[in-house]
């Protein structure tokens, strides 16, 4: 039944001669079945074919049509050219009427018989005479996709969950766009040290990269330790030139993600949900003075979560059928996990350790949740004390 035409005429003729020089009625009868088993024709429609093998064997004639239209088949192709040779879908409803207008112009003549072969074509006949005609505009954009060939410099790489080495940051960006991606809004870029944890935001107005580019140099330029690493998942706002360029300059080992694969940044991820969504919300964000109110959230978070909220880390893992299980240390501040590290630099160092023995924990809460009663207004803040301005300012 899966034959094609071409080979069932093979077949029947091969199976016509054993037909005609059968001698016996049995064998006759063998040469039927078989047919029937393997075409799947009626037992008396096989019969008919083994009688008469020249009606049924002969090759179907192909009609040939004489091309019509081909009087109009220059205006055709003018049109085609004028309108910047459009599908055949398009081309056919104005047609005429530009022929029309080429014709006001000089540039074609029509005749009542080109008018009236314009007028009855069909859109499918349109079609097959457009196939014949050779387009000379590019259908497809050459070149390859933007960013690929970034892409394929940057190797796909992961950090050790045992990495003991400070200064491995992992980047991500967090939309602020309250569930809709339409128009402009605000982004937080999040920065966080695999290793102790310690973690800077900042707050910018759409994912631009000279944007991105710029609050990320800022805040490596004033991390407390020296950067070694930076892994990056694959938005286009990080598979730059310029952040390749700025990882060059610094001697950073510039990774990025898996596609699709967000446990690769799982280290910033927990901080986007514990310190931006938590903090702020999925609100939309989507003005200049909301960014600005952002980032004096951020101005005051910040410290207030590498100097006083302790956190854990998994020291073990342990396989046990279908489930991981992990161990974990003693709950430390990421200032007391890079302090234990000794990768803090002197001035890294000595501004610490002030703050953490003149800010109020309790205060820098209170005015945290202060600012965030306010709402994203355009409020000039008034620090309530020292302690609040030095924050603001750190």
């Amino acid at each position: 039944m899966g034959m094609s035409m071409s080979s069932r005429r093979e077949y029947l003729g091969t199976m016509c001669k054993r037909f005609k020089e059968a001698s016996s009625r049995a064998s006759k009868s063998l040469i039927i079945n078989e047919l029937v088993s393997n075409l799947g024709y009626n037992r008396k429609y096989t019969v008919h074919v083994l009688n008469n093998p020249v009606a049924t064997l002969r090759e179907p004639v192909k009609r040939k049509r004489p091309i019509e239209y081909i009087e109009a088949l220059p205006a055709i192709q003018l049109v085609w050219e004028a309108l910047d040779y459009p599908c055949a879908e398009r081309l056919h409803p104005v047609l005429p009427s530009t022929a029309e207008i080429l014709s006001n112009h000089g540039e074609l003549s029509l005749t009542p018989e080109i008018r009236l072969q314009l007028s009855m074509i069909s859109r499918a006949t349109l079609a097959r005479r457009l196939k014949r005609l050779r387009s000379p505009k590019c259908r497809s954009l050459p070149g390859r996709r933007p960013n690929t060939g970034l892409r394929a410099e940057i190797p796909v790489e992961r950090y050790d969950w045992e990495e003991t080495r400070p200064g491995a940051l992992e980047i991500d960006l967090v939309e602020h766009n309250g569930g809709s991606s339409l128009g402009h809004f605000a982004y937080t870029l999040s920065v966080v040290d695999v290793v102790s944890g310690y973690s800077r935001r900042r707050a910018v107005l759409g994912r631009g990269q000279a944007g991105v580019h710029r609050e990320l140099t800022a805040i490596i330029n004033d991390w407390p330790t020296k950067v070694w690493g930076l892994h990056c998942d694959n938005g286009s706002e990080f598979i730059s030139v310029n952040l390749m360029s700025f990882c060059q300059k610094k001697n950073l080992a510039f990774t990025r993600s898996r596609p699709y694969k967000k446990n690769d940044n799982a280290h910033v991820e927990q901080k986007n949900l514990q310190y931006v969504r938590e903090i702020v919300g999925y609100e939309r964000y989507d003005t200049p003075e909301v960014v600005e109110w952002l980032n004096q959230v951020y101005g005051i978070l910040d410290p207030y979560a590498n100097l006083f909220l302790p956190m854990r880390k998994v020291i073990s893992k342990e396989r046990r059928g279908s489930h991981v299980c992990k161990k974990f240390d003693t709950a430390r501040t990421p200032f007391q996990r890079l302090s234990e590290t000794g990768a803090l630099t002197l001035k890294a160092r000595l501004i610490h350790q002030h703050q953490m023995k003149a800010f109020n924990p309790l205060e820098i809460h209170h005015q945290i949740e202060d600012l965030l009663g306010k709402g994203p207004l355009p409020v000039q803040l008034e620090p309530q004390s020292t302690i609040t301005r030095e924050v603001v300012q750190g």
